[in-house]
C-alpha cells in the first residue's frame, strides 16, 4: 500500500475538499484525485462519495479514516521512541467528559497536566450526550455508572456517593420525612436523565438488610445535575444528587440531607478508552496522571 496515498486521503477528509487538500500538500488537484483513486482501487472499495458540492465518507471510508489516524499516531510514537526526543510528550488529545464531572471534579487535574506538558494539545468537550468512542476518535471518556460496551477498556477512577435531599421550604409545604415510609404522595421527585450517566434506581439500604425503592411521581426531568440541584433548592421536589455537590448547600441550610442514617448505592466513575496495543505516549501518560492523582487524593 502506498502510504503517501493514505496521507492524501486523510488530508482530503480533514480539508473536505480536493482543492484545499492539494494546496495543503503542495500537489496538483489531479495528483490528489489520482492518488485517492489508486488507493480505492488497491482496497477494492469506495472511500469517498464525490458530488459537485460535497465529499461524503462511505462507511468503509469512515472506518479506514479512523484506522489511518491511529496509524499516524503509532508512526509518530515510533519516531519519538527511536529519536533523541523519545522523552518528549506531545500531540493532540480528544477528550469528552460529562458536564459536571468535567467542571467540578476533573478540570483542575486536566489543567495541571497541560501545564506540565505544554507540547500536548487537547480538545475537551463537556457534554452529557451519548458518545461513540471508536467512531468519533475519542481518546478518553469518563463513564458514570456501569460500562455496557465490553470492547472498551475501563479503569476505575473514583466513587461518587449519593444523597437524598430536599429544600426546607419544600418540606414545610408538604411535611417532614422521618422514615422511608414517608416517601409517598404528595412528595414528588426531580430526575436527571441523560446518556452520560447510568445511575441505579433510587433505593435505601434498610437496617434489616432489606432495600426500600424510592418510587415517586416526577414533576421535572432535566439533563444536568446542576439543573436538578437548582430546581431542588427552589423547592420543586426531592432529588438524589452526588454528595460533594450538596455540601455547601448543607452548610448554608438551602438543602437538607434526608434519611441520612440509611445508605444509598454509590456510583463508580471510570476512565474509558479504546483498547490499542500501541497507545500514544501522551494518552498513556494522561491516563496514568489522572489515576495517580485520584489514588493520592484517596490516601489523604
Amino acid at each position: 500500500m502506498d502510504l503517501n496515498a493514505v496521507t492524501v486521503f486523510t488530508q482530503v477528509v480533514d480539508c473536505g475538499s480536493f482543492t484545499q487538500a492539494a494546496e495543503a500538500l503542495n500537489m496538483t488537484k489531479s495528483t490528489v484525485s489520482r492518488k485517492l483513486a489508486d488507493l480505492e482501487q488497491h482496497l477494492g472499495v469506495r472511500l469517498i462519495t464525490r458530488s459537485t458540492r460535497s465529499l461524503v465518507l462511505t462507511p468503509e471510508g469512515d472506518r479506514f479514516y479512523q484506522l489511518s489516524m491511529q496509524m499516524h499516531d503509532i508512526m509518530n510514537q515510533a519516531e519519538l521512541e527511536v529519536s533523541a526526543n523519545q522523552d518528549l510528550i506531545r500531540g493532540p488529545l480528544n477528550v469528552v467528559l460529562p458536564v459536571e464531572l468535567g467542571h467540578q471534579v476533573l478540570a483542575k487535574y486536566i489543567h495541571s497536566f497541560l501545564l506540565e506538558h505544554p507540547n500536548v494539545t487537547m480538545n475537551l468537550e463537556l457534554s452529557n450526550r451519548e458518545v461513540d468512542i471508536i467512531g468519533e476518535g475519542i481518546d478518553l471518556y469518563a463513564q458514570i455508572g456501569d460500562l455496557e460496551d465490553s470492547s472498551l477498556v475501563s479503569r476505575y477512577l473514583t466513587t461518587s456517593g449519593r444523597v437524598l435531599v430536599a429544600s426546607p421550604k419544600y418540606l414545610e409545604r408538604f411535611g417532614q420525612i422521618e422514615s422511608p415510609m414517608d416517601l409517598k404522595a404528595p412528595f414528588r421527585m426531580i430526575e436527571v436523565v441523560n446518556k452520560a450517566a447510568r445511575i441505579p434506581k433510587w433505593k435505601l439500604q434498610l437496617e434489616d438488610g432489606e432495600v426500600a425503592l424510592i418510587d415517586l411521581p416526577c414533576q421535572l426531568r432535566v439533563n444536568t445535575i446542576t439543573a436538578c440541584l437548582t430546581a431542588c433548592v427552589d423547592g420543586l421536589g426531592l432529588a438524589v444528587l452526588p454528595e460533594f455537590i450538596c455540601r455547601e448547600h448543607f452548610k448554608t441550610g438551602k438543602l437538607i440531607h434526608l434519611l441520612s442514617e440509611y445508605e444509598m448505592p454509590e456510583v463508580s466513575v471510570s476512565l474509558v478508552y479504546a483498547d490499542r496495543q500501541l497507545m500514544p505516549k501522551r494518552k498513556k501518560v494522561f491516563i496514568d496522571y489522572l489515576l495517580t492523582a485520584f489514588q493520592n487524593r484517596k490516601q489523604k
